[in-house]
């Protein structure tokens, strides 16, 4: 269990990574540990969460992050906004308790638009996206009243963008955080294992859209490789931040 959280600013902007724990997966061929990393964020005007994790509902080795945060002297009462940049189960599952009550009662959400009308079309034939997509069809869509829906691409506070990268999900975004010349780039599930940096062609099975999740995987990488931005991945090892780093055709992880 990890109770402390990772401290790591944006220029003015403070963050600091707390764990949900940990996910475990068979779909590489094996039994694959994947982290599970959410970010707070104290702009001062606002205090943030990016992705509420797991909860207590989906894997044992998940649910922590309330605990992490309270560790910290963080009270789900203060947080004001919670950003998802997609609704998939491991990353708003944790907004809710059984009852489907908001666990952050001062909070409100941000998503895409493009994101939101996907819940809304409702489940379609897919059995595992319609599992993935079933907490939020069920817990976060009367919440309508709460969210805020953002164009993609757009500002959603200030120093806080959402960047379109669909494939993974519809309306799927990453989240950049400036601050000055500082930036950190919030990639989500763009990549979940670094497995994925040395096999290109592997789509995952969570992808609504293989495709065109590998393509924007492959730009989304080098792009980070080129610019030399501190990356922020949900899924690697706590606290998940880093830089890719690109040799030829090969990418690699330099955790910090």
């Amino acid at each position: 269990m990890i109770e402390a959280g990772f401290r790591y600013d944006v220029g003015d902007i403070k963050c600091t990574v707390f764990s949900d724990g940990t996910l475990v997966s068979q779909e590489l061929g094996g039994e694959d540990v994947f982290g599970l990393n959410c970010l707070f964020v104290d702009s001062g005007d606002h205090k943030i969460l990016i992705e509420t994790g797991s909860g207590e509902g989906f894997q044992p080795t998940a649910g922590r992050l309330l605990h992490n945060l309270e560790a910290a002297g963080i009270s789900c009462s203060d947080i004001d906004i919670i950003i998802f940049s997609h609704c998939h189960i491991d990353h708003v599952s944790g907004t809710c308790d059984s009852q489907g009550k908001p666990i952050f009662p001062n909070a409100r959400y941000i998503t895409t638009k493009s994101e939101w009308t996907y819940l809304e079309m409702g489940p379609g034939t897919n059995e595992m996206q319609n599992f993935f997509f079933d907490y939020a069809r069920k817990n976060l869509l009367p919440l309508a009243d709460l969210f805020d829906l953002a164009e993609d691409n757009t500002e959603v506070l200030p120093g806080i963008k959402f960047i379109s990268a669909p494939g993974h999900t519809t309306g799927n975004s990453m989240v950049e955080i400036t601050s000055g010349e500082n930036r950190l780039l919030c990639i989500g599930d763009i990549v979940h294992s670094q497995l994925e940096f040395v096999e290109p062609e592997h789509a995952s099975l969570f992808d609504v859209t293989p495709e065109q999740a590998l393509d924007t995987r492959a730009r989304i990488l080098s792009d980070a490789a080129r610019s030399g931005v501190l990356v922020f991945a949900c899924h690697f090892q706590f606290p998940g931040l880093g830089y890719i780093k690109q040799k030829g055709d090969v990418f690699t992880w330099q955790p910090i």
